[in-house]
């Protein structure tokens, strides 16, 4: 038989975590099933378990890739951007934009199944973690630059901010949840920003310089 190649094998890959987190989404992960996941994808249980052991493995996968993706795409994003405040209001849209949806599967409301099931899973507790310090480095680096630019005060706690407007993008996913048939995109962005404007508000403080900035 011809040797699969690498790429198939990755589209397969693909094929069945946006599968299950179809499933997933629509029935929770708890009432959710392989057959539900071989419903979505058109593959075979046998597929399915030659390429991962299980639900557990599933859901783990499933939001860890979300976060991947949006990575990838947040950098793609900003390349354009020149300050700080268009830095930030970029990233506030990218994680509006993907809530619900994300390239045709659903979006970040999945990792609500994860924070669900953190305390029973210790793999989804390791995953959560890990998706919060890839974001967390990923703004670290841009508050650190506003610090550069003479942007934001120079004795900015870099990293207690930046878990805060993570605190606050996740707590927007909860409120968009909350709204029901009354979410409106725009609502998020506009409280996410009013905080942003504080944050770029504040005083440039002259007690310390750039290179002396808290950074852990």
């Amino acid at each position: 038989m011809p040797r699969v190649s690498a790429a198939h094998e990755q589209e397969i890959r693909d094929r069945i975590l946006v599968a299950a987190s179809r499933a997933f989404a629509e029935k929770g992960y708890h009432s959710s099933t392989i057959a539900d996941v071989v419903r979505e994808s058109g593959l075979s249980v046998g597929a399915i378990y030659s390429y991962f052991s299980g639900k557990d493995e599933l859901i783990r996968l499933t939001c860890d890739q979300i976060a991947a993706r949006g990575l990838d795409e947040l950098a793609a994003r900003l390349a354009p951007a020149t300050t700080t405040a268009e830095r930030l209001a970029i990233a506030i849209r990218l994680y509006v934009e993907t809530i619900d949806e994300y390239d045709g599967a659903p979006g970040q409301v999945t990792l609500v199944q994860a924070w669900a099931e953190a305390d029973r899973e210790p793999g989804v507790r390791e995953m959560l973690a890990g998706r919060r310090e890839r974001l967390a480095g990923a703004g670290q680096m841009l508050l650190r630059q506003g610090v550069i630019n003479g942007e934001l005060p120079a004795a900015l706690d870099v990293d207690a901010v930046t878990r805060g407007l993570l605190a606050l993008l996740d707590g927007l996913m909860l409120q968009r949840i909350e709204a029901g048939d009354a979410y409106r995109p725009a609502d998020l962005e506009r409280r996410a920003a009013a905080i942003v404007d504080l944050l770029l508000g504040a005083p440039r403080s002259s007690a310390g310089d750039p290179e002396t900035v808290p950074t852990a």
